[in-house]
């Protein structure tokens, strides 16, 4: 499968962006945004009270026509090759991380609720004071 590996994980990035509402995957699936996004938890996962294998929806940080959150289809696969790929993804080409809005970090949304963020996005904004995608944010990473 296409995407790049780090730390275990592969990431199946985005291709070409079509526009603010889909893209293509390097593994050469299409991907829309959505409000809510739905996946399976792993089988060796749990994640509160939810146990591996039963299913889960989240709400998508909202990024205004820019970027969006999606699940990476080749997760979705069962077999050999979805072993290893992180669940979700933003098209910046950031992993999206599960965000409890009730925590200290502040989102740009007012959800009370769990939500899918952009990684990249939530740490830039923690840091700096404003978020910002994979390949927006101008400082120079040393």
């Amino acid at each position: 499968m296409a995407g790049f590996n780090t730390a275990g994980y592969t990431y199946n990035i985005i291709k070409h962006r079509g526009s603010p509402e889909e893209a293509i995957t390097l593994s050469g699936h299409r991907v829309e945004k959505q409000e809510y996004v739905y996946f399976k938890i792993p089988e060796e996962a749990q994640l509160g009270n939810l146990m591996g294998g039963e299913w889960m929806s989240l709400k998508c940080a909202d990024y205004h026509m820019e970027h969006f959150i999606y699940i990476d289809p080749v997760f979705l696969m069962e077999g050999p090759e979805a072993t290893g790929h992180w669940f979700a993804m933003c098209t910046c080409g950031s992993p999206a991380v599960i965000l409890d809005t009730r925590g200290t970090i502040e989102h740009d949304s007012l959800e009370t609720q769990n939500m899918l963020v952009c990684y990249h996005y939530m740490l830039t904004k923690s840091n700096y004071g404003h978020g910002y995608h994979v390949g927006q944010d101008k400082r120079k990473w040393t």
